[in-house]
């Protein structure tokens, strides 16, 4: 079977190198960590969790090494590869630009090292959750409400003899890496439906959260929520 190519930055191919460099006590220590680890799509809150294990206290590049692992699951999730032939063609990728100086043992080492950690559960549930999110054709970034008071202009000398209303409602979507803003014009009536559709929407959220909770499922949340 050919061995497929995947592009990895310099940079990148060091971080997952350090693996290497890890203690035995680190490594069991970060895998017992991202196991342990309350998932979070806020990387800083993760990192401080995995930080309260001892071993893993003097490992200085602890937040590039699981984004890089985060990178790894989620590439083999959203391409439906398997996490194996992924870490195959990284392995193969770092070999070929020579970056890192990688024997044929230590590379084993590597790609054990690699597997065992982005199949943890912590990595594999935010690794899933970031694709989810993302597995739209467009993405919501802002929304705001412009309002305008309309004249209604009548008879020959043009006076002011009414006015309507009319809301634009801009919505700012991120759509193939750029922003669009789509507006869409709205009446009083059309903003009672969609503030009523929004209300609707909240409650069943709440409904939502209240059985995760019951059942124990862990709702990943995107920052600023």
């Amino acid at each position: 079977m050919r061995t497929r190519r995947l592009e990895v930055p310099s940079e990148d191919q060091g971080i997952l190198a350090s693996l290497l460099r890890l203690s035995d006590p680190a490594l069991q220590g970060l895998d017992l960590a991202l196991s342990r680890a309350r998932p979070s799509l806020e990387k800083d809150e993760l990192i401080s969790q995995l930080r309260e294990e001892p071993n893993l206290a003097d490992v200085g590049d602890l937040e590039q090494i699981v984004g890089a692992l985060l990178s790894l699951a989620g590439t083999a999730y959203s391409t439906g590869v398997g996490l194996d032939e992924i870490l195959d063609a990284v392995i193969a990728e770092i070999k070929r630009d020579e970056v890192v100086d990688l024997s044929e043992s230590d590379a084993e080492i590597l790609k054990g090292r690699l597997a065992r950690l982005a199949k943890t559960r912590s990595v594999e549930l935010v690794a899933k959750a970031g694709q989810l999110l993302r597995a739209n054709d467009r993405s919501f970034q802002s929304v705001r409400v412009i309002t305008d008071l309309r004249p209604i202009c009548s008879g020959e000398d043009v006076k002011v003899a009414g006015a309507v209303i009319v809301h634009q409602l801009a919505i700012r979507a991120l759509h193939n890496g750029r922003s669009e803003t789509t507006y869409v014009a709205l009446d009083s009536a059309d903003l009672a439906t969609l503030n009523s559709a929004v209300a609707r929407a909240l409650k069943k959220d709440r409904a939502l959260r209240s059985f995760a909770i019951t059942s124990d499922t862990p709702i990943l949340t995107p920052t600023g929520e």
